[in-house]
């Protein structure tokens, strides 16, 4: 319960520290989402109808909504290790703090995704065939999709940042640029590994299809649009849920020994 109480206060701490971030952002996404295609539309017909216009920048604005929130949770970071003195001085282990930095950062991005993907929808509501519930699931499944996304990004990230501390303090500056190499590597092996053979005969095992949920989704009236969700396999989630639990340990211990030593 202790414990607990104090996970809440570093949260409410990193949400003094950068609800201003979380407000700017809800701001320029309004602004973009919703002023600059009403400008637009008044002077530029790229779309025949404004609603249109205005679902195509949201969704830019969901996508603009990604990087926001790993420039915002890296400023985080960045902050604490430049006064590292907090760090020695908490009585919150390292790991901890790093949590706290993430969940702060991730329900931020929740709340974010929340309210724009709802105005994305709420611009093609007349488009679409669906009452309540068939809204409110799709805003579930593709605000869970995006979370679960963003927050496999932020443990890899803590990863090569930890990286990039370990080689600066080698080579200088020249280790921003191996460290993206080294990211754009380790990503383009992730995805050859899970496209061999082994890889699908040892993890894609205990398929649970999703094509059930599909008739519970909205439809189209003027266009064929068909869902397609495929299916989950238990053993690889489970795996993948175990490994990215480990890399996260492992990337704040390895960040933990970079910056206190």
């Amino acid at each position: 319960m202790l414990s607990l109480k104090s996970f809440a206060g570093l949260l409410k701490k990193e949400w003094v520290l950068y609800r201003s971030w979380f407000l700017v952002g809800i701001f320029g996404g309004i602004m973009l989402s919703w002023i600059v295609p009403y400008v637009l539309h008044q002077f530029v017909d790229i779309f025949a109808q404004e609603h249109q216009l205005a679902f195509v920048f949201t969704l830019l604005v969901l996508f603009a909504g990604g990087f926001y929130s790993v420039l915002q949770f890296l400023a985080s970071m960045r902050l604490d290790i430049k006064a590292k003195e907090s760090w020695l001085h908490s009585t919150s282990s390292i790991t901890k703090l790093i949590g706290a930095k993430m969940v702060c950062s991730l329900i931020g991005y929740t709340l974010f995704n929340t309210l724009f993907t709802s105005i994305a929808i709420y611009t093609i509501k007349d488009e679409l065939i669906a009452n309540a519930g068939q809204i409110l699931l799709i805003l579930v499944l593709i605000v869970t999709m995006l979370v679960i996304f963003q927050l496999m990004l932020f443990i890899l990230l803590l990863f090569f940042f930890a990286l990039y501390l370990q080689l600066k303090h080698l080579i200088g500056r020249f280790s921003i640029v191996l460290t993206m190499v080294a990211f754009f590597l380790a990503i383009d092996t992730w995805i050859r590994i899970t496209e061999s053979q082994l890889y699908q005969t040892i993890f894609l095992r205990g398929e649970v299809s999703l094509s059930k949920v599909e008739q519970y989704l909205p439809k189209a009236k003027e266009m064929t649009m068909e869902w397609m969700l495929g299916s989950i396999y238990v053993v690889e989630e489970v795996a993948m849920t175990l490994f990215m639990l480990l890399l996260f340990w492992a990337a704040s211990k390895w960040l933990e020994k970079v910056v206190l030593r």
